[in-house]
C-alpha cells in the first residue's frame, strides 16, 4: 500500500516540474503579418500512423482492421473523445501566422518540446516540430520538416502534442450514466465490508425471477427490493445517494493499468476493504456485470483505491457516499403495501376476535368484499385497507430480534391471488408505548401503539357500517 501512495506522489511530482518548464521563456520576438498556413487538411481516418516524442514519454498510434490502437493502451482503456481530439490535431495542421526570425534556438526549436510525425493512407508525411510557447498568446511556435520558416501554432492544438499517453486513457472506472436514473441503470446489487457487519442486496424487480416478483407484491409498484433479516421495499430517496454514485464513477487519476489478475489480487484486492457487485444496463444493450473492489489509499480513508474485477486497471477515488452505507436506511418504513387488486382477503386476529375479510375481484372496478360471510361498504373497507397498509416503522433498528413470547397483541395476514404466499404481520409489546412489529417472523423495527387502537376502531365501526377514523 506503501509502495501506491509513493508512486502515485512522485508521478504527481513529475507532471509539476513539467508543467512549470512549459511557462519558463525568455524571448517574445516579433511576428510577421497573418497569412494562412496550411500543412495538412485531411480527415482523421486519413491516418495511417502517429508517432509522438514529448517530454512526458511517447505516443504510437497505428491504423488497424478498420480502427486504431493506441500502443501499451488496452483499447476498452482508450477515452474516445480525447483521442478523437488528438487525430484531429494531427490531421488538419494550419499555422496561425509566421514568425520573422530564422534562430530556431530562439524559439526552443533547436531542443524541441515534441516532435510529431504523421502519415497518411496517400502515402505523404509530415513531421511537426514543437518550440517554446509565445508567452502572451499562449499559443506555440513550430517548424516543418522540409520547411525553412517558424510559425505560429494556436496553443490549444499545441496542447495534444504535449499529452502524456496515460491522458488517452479514460478516467471512468464505469460508463457514464446514459438514462434517466440510478434506479434504472442498477438492477441488482450486493454491498459487503466496510463497516458492514452483513452483506446488504438490493435486487431489480424488474429483472428478478419469479420469487423476486412474488416478494415485490408486498410493496405494489417497487422498483428494487432490499434483503436482509428480512424482506423490504427499497426507499429510493437513499437508495438513490447509494446507487447513483455506481454509474460514471469516475477516477481521479490511474495508478496502474495492463495488470493480470493475479497481480491485482497480490496488491490486496483478492481481501478488499469493500466490495460492490452489481449489474449496470445503461440503455438498450445487455447489461454488464461489474465487481469494484475498495482498498483504502491513505490511513484516514479520505482516497480508495479500485479496481473493477478482470479490467487490469487500479484507478484512485474520493470517498463515495456508499462507503458509509447504512442499512436500515435502505428501508422504507411501510412493512407492506400491496395493491387491493393483488389481494384475495385479508385477517385481522386481536383481542380475542377474528375480522375474516374475503375479497371477490370478478369485477376489478368493483369488488366485493364479506367480513366473517357479511358483504360490507367497499368504500369503508377501502378506508380500512389504507389504514393497515399505513402501518410502518418509528424509524429506530432495534437489530433483528429474537423470536417472541406469547400471542401477538394483534396480527394481519394478507392473502394473496395466485403464485404469491401470505404476509403475517404480528405485533408484540415494545417500549415506551411501542409494539414490535414480525413481518414474517422477522422483526427489526417498532412502531407507535396507537395504530393497534385505531384499527381495533376501524373494525368495530366496519361491522356496523359506521365512518372511522384513519389517522394515528
Amino acid at each position: 500500500m506503501k509502495r501506491f501512495v509513493h508512486l502515485l506522489i512522485a508521478e504527481i511530482l513529475a507532471i509539476v516540474v513539467l508543467a512549470g518548464a512549459l511557462v519558463f521563456f525568455l524571448f517574445n520576438p516579433k511576428t510577421a503579418e497573418n497569412t494562412n498556413y496550411v500543412f495538412s487538411e485531411r480527415l482523421a481516418t486519413d491516418i495511417v500512423s502517429v508517432d509522438i516524442q514529448n517530454q512526458l514519454g511517447t505516443i504510437v498510434v497505428r491504423a488497424q482492421s478498420g480502427g486504431f490502437v493506441i500502443d501499451g493502451i488496452p483499447s476498452e482503456l482508450v477515452d474516445i473523445e480525447g483521442f478523437i481530439q488528438l487525430l484531429t490535431a494531427c490531421s488538419e495542421v494550419s499555422a496561425l501566422q509566421k514568425v520573422e526570425g530564422k534562430d530556431k534556438a530562439l524559439f526552443g526549436l533547436d531542443s524541441e518540446q515534441a516532435r510529431i510525425n504523421v502519415t497518411f493512407s496517400d502515402g505523404e508525411a509530415f513531421t511537426l516540430l514543437l518550440g517554446d510557447e509565445e508567452p502572451l498568446s499562449g499559443n506555440y511556435y513550430f517548424s516543418v520538416e522540409g520547411e525553412e520558416g517558424i510559425y505560429l501554432l494556436k496553443g490549444e492544438t499545441a496542447e495534444q502534442y504535449l499529452l502524456a499517453k496515460e491522458a488517452l486513457c479514460s478516467f471512468y472506472v464505469t460508463p457514464k450514466l446514459a438514462v434517466s436514473s440510478a434506479l434504472s441503470a442498477v438492477r441488482d446489487v450486493v454491498f459487503s465490508g466496510g463497516g458492514l457487519e452483513n452483506p446488504i442486496a438490493i435486487e431489480s424487480v424488474t429483472d428478478g425471477d419469479e420469487e423476486v416478483k412474488q416478494l415485490a407484491r408486498s410493496f405494489g409498484a417497487a422498483t428494487h427490493i432490499v434483503r436482509g433479516a428480512g424482506v423490504y421495499e427499497l426507499d429510493q430517496s437513499y437508495g438513490l445517494e447509494m446507487l447513483t454514485p455506481l454509474c460514471g464513477m469516475m477516477g481521479q487519476s490511474i495508478v496502474y493499468y495492463g495488470l493480470t489478475d493475479e497481480q491485482v489480487d497480490s496488491m490486496g484486492f483478492a481481501e478488499p476493504y469493500m466490495q460492490v457487485e452489481f449489474n449496470y444496463k445503461n440503455g438498450a444493450g445487455a447489461a454488464e456485470h461489474y465487481v469494484l473492489r475498495f482498498l483504502p489509499a491513505i490511513e484516514d480513508c479520505s482516497y480508495f483505491y479500485v479496481n473493477a474485477k478482470g479490467s487490469g486497471v487500479i484507478y484512485i477515488i474520493e470517498r463515495l457516499p456508499f462507503f458509509d452505507i447504512q442499512y436500515d436506511k435502505l428501508l422504507l418504513r411501510w412493512f407492506v403495501s400491496p395493491l387491493l387488486m393483488d389481494v384475495s382477503g385479508i385477517t385481522v386476529e386481536t383481542a380475542g376476535k377474528t375480522y375474516d375479510f374475503a375479497i371477490n375481484q370478478t369485477d376489478a372496478k368493483n369488488p366485493v368484499v364479506k367480513l366473517n360471510g357479511e358483504e360490507v361498504d367497499i368504500s369503508l373497507f377501502r378506508k380500512l385497507f389504507q389504514l393497515l397498509n399505513s402501518a410502518a416503522s418509528d424509524g429506530d433498528y432495534l437489530g433483528v430480534l429474537e423470536d417472541p413470547d406469547g400471542t401477538p397483541i394483534m396480527q394481519v395476514t394478507y392473502h394473496y391471488t395466485e403464485g404469491k404466499n401470505d404476509d403475517v404481520i404480528a405485533m408484540y409489546p415494545g417500549e415506551s408505548r411501542r409494539v414490535n412489529v414480525y413481518v414474517n417472523g422477522v422483526c427489526e423495527f417498532a412502531m407507535r401503539d396507537v395504530f393497534i387502537e385505531r384499527t381495533s376502531q376501524a373494525l368495530e365501526a366496519i361491522g356496523k357500517g359506521e365512518a372511522f377514523d384513519i389517522n394515528w
